[in-house]
């Protein structure tokens, strides 16, 4: 059987000296020897910000980066390197570079990767004028306001070879002053409260494979401060943003505005594990309490608490009802089972058929190590929820039947994260159950008062439930919890916009989703319905023939057997939009209720009217 393509997404840096040629003409020897100079320069810079060189034939270099704002800083301090070294030569002499970024799915082959992804960074690179680097549009959106350069908007551009037009934006190195990266020059307030960001623990043992244990310490640590009433704690899948990014944590701080950066190093050796942990304060990057842990492995856990209750006292947190945010870890004592834990953590938080299924394998195998922890029953129950989610269940009543037991099963083995609140809670949505699932995610919120999952998914339910009002300012916090990698939240913020009649909001907030997410369907969906409900038919046309390349198999009856409405005329509204954006039946009329449960008591709130046209 033929092994299936590697693929993952990354962040590409494209590199090329300009006048190679003309100055290999002039004086090979010289030319050669301040390549290699240049080049030396830049591998370094590569390699601080934690890129990998992946080739460098001739006078280009290609590296990628699994950090959008870390490949960004790369190449404008490679810029400014090789700006430098260059004010020393003669002006004839000088060897600028062009650079390009771009973020996109590239194919993985041994040390090489390629695709269109690649392809793109190569095209930006070649617009860019010497000593300047040019971006995709994307990968702007990710870094205005983090860097201390000028930009400007070269508009859509048809790059060879690539059906679409890209927009492009310019970081203005070698020239005079334009329009700032700032956004809107808008800075984060700081929570009233004592706030705080968890960076990825360092993985010192220089094995790439070893990344998921420290990855996984770092979530745990999180998990656990963001019980902590009183306490503010940015969403793991904003700081993990940051991951070999090279961000100083008083930069960190900055962007996600919190008072406080935790960052720290784990080294494993055998059957010891040492870790290195330090809170620093983010307005002037003082280190506030640090700690070093030597323990047998099998100590880890006992490692964790010690790091978190060193924390809660660092800040002058009172642990209010704390004396039990520690027993869920305590239950898993196997070492062996925690690493089986982490590693399939991180296949299931990659989100693709294959990888979560994988994840579920590596999960049941814990609960056969650990029978009586509930851990491996609560995350082989997240793999089930997301596969009804995601639409890849086959049978999606049954997945949430086992989604219930497994959940159930860890409640009963004395799981006290909310995790079980919250699976439970949306496995009632998907039923139509929607009284269930406002209390349970009720429960879930106050039992995990700073976990952005809480208000999202809280918000979501709200929207299903006929009570969107309430969702938007949850749906709001959960985006602040998690202000670097918003997806899912403003998915939920637009949906509560929409049916709130707040339409240009919506639209808004929809396009923020796809400015990180292209290929989200939701947001497409939204964004089409808006356009019809405002009057721009063509705009929805166009956005629905979006919709339709993202997902070619979309079809109105498909989609409404997932949508779990309470009230169905909210359903059969948003379906007329979809109809008058010039997407199909399918097969059949739109399903009020779905297929998992037939639809409830309509609710006591309607969507406002579409405005006149």
């Amino acid at each position: 059987m033929t092994d299936p393509i590697e693929r993952r997404l990354a962040a590409i840096l494209s590199a090329d000296a300009v006048g190679y040629s003309r100055l290999m003409s002039r004086n090979d020897e010289a030319t050669v020897r301040e390549l290699d100079a240049h080049r030396r320069s830049i591998e370094r810079l590569i390699d601080t910000y934690r890129g990998r060189l992946v080739d460098a034939p001739g006078d280009n270099l290609l590296a990628e980066f699994p950090s959008v704002v870390g490949a960004v800083r790369c190449a404008v301090e490679v810029q400014r390197t090789v700006a430098a070294a260059n004010e020393k030569l003669e002006r004839d002499a000088r060897m600028p570079f062009r650079i390009g970024v771009h973020v996109g799915d590239v194919i993985v082959e041994g040390p090489r990767i390629y695709g269109s992804g690649v392809n793109i960074a190569a095209r930006l690179e070649a617009l860019a004028t010497p000593g300047n680097v040019c971006l995709s549009d994307f990968v702007y959106q990710q870094v205005r306001g983090k860097l201390d350069a000028a930009s400007r908007d070269l508009g859509e551009k048809q790059l060879k070879n690539i059906a679409d037009p890209i927009r492009v934006h310019e970081i203005l190195l070698g020239e005079g002053p334009a329009a700032p990266i700032t956004g809107r020059g808008e800075e984060l307030a700081l929570p009233d409260r004592p706030s705080l960001a968890v960076l990825p623990f360092f993985d010192m043992s220089g094995d790439p494979a070893q990344d998921y244990f420290s990855n996984g310490l770092s979530a745990d640590i999180m998990t656990e401060l963001s019980r902590i009433p009183g306490l503010f704690v940015i969403a793991g899948d904003a700081t993990f943003a940051y991951r070999r990014s090279g961000a100083r944590p008083v930069e960190v701080a900055r962007e996600l505005g919190v008072r406080h950066v935790l960052e720290g190093a784990v080294r494993r050796e055998e059957r010891r594990v040492r870790i290195n942990a330090r809170l620093l304060d983010g307005s002037n990057g003082r280190i506030v309490w640090s700690e070093r842990f030597d323990r047998e492995l099998e100590d880890v856990f006992a490692v964790q608490d010690e790091i978190v209750q060193e924390v809660v006292t660092a800040l002058d947190v009172a642990l209010v009802g704390g004396s039990g945010a520690f027993e869920t870890r305590k239950h898993l004592r196997n070492p062996q089972a925690l690493g089986i834990l982490y590693r399939g953590a991180d296949l299931m938080h990659r989100f693709n058929r294959e990888d979560m299924r994988e994840a579920r394998r590596l999960f049941e195998e814990v609960t056969r190590m650990e029978p009586e922890s509930p851990i491996g029953y609560m995350d082989a129950a997240w793999t089930h929820y997301f596969e009804v989610q995601r639409g890849w269940s086959v049978d999606p009543e049954a997945s949430l039947k086992e989604m219930s037991r497994l959940a159930q099963r860890g409640v009963e083995l004395g799981d006290v994260s909310g995790f079980g609140s919250l699976m439970l809670s949306h496995m009632h949505l998907m039923r139509r159950e929607h009284d269930a699932a406002m209390a349970l995610s009720e429960r879930a919120l106050a039992e995990r008062p700073s976990c952005q999952g809480a208000f999202g998914l809280r918000a979501n339910i709200l929207n299903f439930s006929g009570l969107p009002e309430e969702a938007v300012p949850l749906a709001q916090q959960a985006i602040r919890l998690s202000p670097l990698a918003q997806t899912f939240y403003p998915e939920v913020l637009a949906h509560a916009y929409y049916l709130c009649g707040r339409l240009e909001e919506a639209i808004e907030a929809a396009h923020r989703t796809l400015r990180l997410a292209p290929d989200s369907v939701d947001a497409r969906v939204l964004l089409a319905v808006c356009l019809v409900d405002t009057g721009r038919v063509e705009a929805a046309r166009k956005a629905a023939a979006e919709l339709l390349a993202v997902d070619p198999g979309f079809r109105i009856r498909r989609f409404a057997r997932c949508q779990p409405y309470r009230d169905p005329l909210v359903l059969a509204r948003l379906a007329g939009s979809l109809r008058e954006a010039g997407i199909a039946e399918g097969d059949g009329a739109p399903a009020a209720g779905g297929e998992l449960a037939p639809p409830s008591t309509p609710s006591r709130r309607r969507i406002a009217p579409r405005p006149r046209r």
